[in-house]
């Protein structure tokens, strides 16, 4: 199985700037690695993975968070998406299934990112081994996982703000105005 130590020496090899961070305890899967290191979720990301009809995908997400089913089919032209199960991650990727690192997925892999893992300068994600996390800048993260950079969540905050009087003028107006019947 793939750890830290692998994962530090292919970016070490790439020159890619990063830290392997040890951890106060272990965890037993990447949603955990906020509440154990005092990090704010939005910068941990978390590796899920799917079979998208005849193929192997890896999503990246925020900790906690699930890709949309209907993106994910989207962003790969596919018409099928189940998770894969740990036995598979564990074969395919060489990691441990909860614990997998967006660093060293075969090239066999896609790569999906969502949009929000490129938010913040830093972020945190698991190394496959239970005591560390990997700190990378984002965009190297994205340039070295091989990404492909799409919204796969829904957003923490509503990204249209509707004008308080607008929206009381729409709900004022009969529904024949809006062309409703």
């Amino acid at each position: 199985m793939k750890d830290a130590l692998d994962v530090h020496r292919s970016l070490l090899a790439r020159e890619v700037p990063h830290e392997i961070v040890r951890l106060p305890r272990l965890v037993t899967t990447a949603d955990e690695i906020p509440g154990v290191s005092g990090l704010p979720r939005e910068r941990c990301v978390s590796v899920r993975l799917y079979h998208a009809d005849d193929r192997l995908v890896a999503t990246l997400v925020r900790a906690g968070e699930l890709p949309h089913p209907g993106a994910v089919l989207t962003a790969l032209d596919a018409r099928t998406l189940r998770p894969a199960s740990s036995e598979v991650v564990n074969q395919v990727t060489d990691f441990a299934a909860a614990l997998v690192s967006p660093v060293l997925l075969p090239d066999t892999v896609s790569v999906l990112a969502d949009t929000c893992v490129g938010h913040h300068d830093v972020v945190y994600t698991a190394t496959g081994d239970s005591g560390t996390v990997l700190g990378i800048p984002a965009r190297w993260l994205l340039t070295t996982s091989g990404a492909k950079v799409t919204e796969l969540c829904a957003p923490a905050v509503s990204s249209v703000d509707l004008d308080e009087e607008f929206s009381t003028e729409i709900l004022a107006l009969p529904p024949r105005s809006l062309g409703w019947r």
